[in-house]
């Protein structure tokens, strides 16, 4: 069977200043709009296309092109073909949590625990996404980001992230 997710880290904050990781983004596989506050992440397709959002523009990369997204501007992306999508994500300055959010992510993608849009099924593993990925949201939904990092705290409390950092970080 062929894996849903895949991701390789190319440069870990653990032995180097930066995050880099190789990922893939399946069709139809999307974020919602969001922005994060501690690091820029610059986005570089390898294979395919992808749609980004940033800020009032919406740009599609293909092979070769790059979008860097700065602390506090909302973004998101969306892999609107049919093709599935290779690209390196950089953040800088590097941050372990997200390192630790795209590899949860990509595991659960395998572990078939998240939907065809790329979502943690379980309420549990999507707060503790959020809540890893310095993932802020925007418009309506930002009346919920207490609840989710509410929740996010508790499940750390009781060891739910330490489960899935044991099973799918290392």
């Amino acid at each position: 069977m062929k894996a849903l997710g895949y991701i390789e880290l190319i440069s870990s904050v653990d032995s180097n200043n930066g995050s880099v990781a190789e990922l893939n983004i399946l069709p139809g596989e999307k974020t919602p709009w969001h922005y994060h506050t501690l690091f820029s992440e610059t986005f570089k397709v390898l294979k395919g296309t992808l749609e980004v959002g940033n800020g009032t523009n919406v740009i599609h990369l293909k092979q070769g092109d790059t979008a860097t997204i700065m602390p506090n501007e909302k973004h998101y992306y969306h892999n609107v073909s049919t093709e599935e999508c290779i690209i390196t994500t950089t953040i800088d300055p590097g941050n372990k949590n997200f390192e630790n959010a795209l590899l949860i992510l990509k595991g659960l993608a395998n572990d078939r625990l998240s939907t065809n849009a790329g979502t943690p099924q379980r309420f549990t593993d999507l707060v503790l996404f959020v809540y890893l990925s310095n993932s802020r949201m925007v418009g309506f939904q930002k009346i919920a980001e207490p609840l989710f990092n509410f929740f996010a705290k508790a499940a750390i409390k009781k060891g739910k992230l330490d489960i899935l950092i044991q099973k799918y970080c290392t």
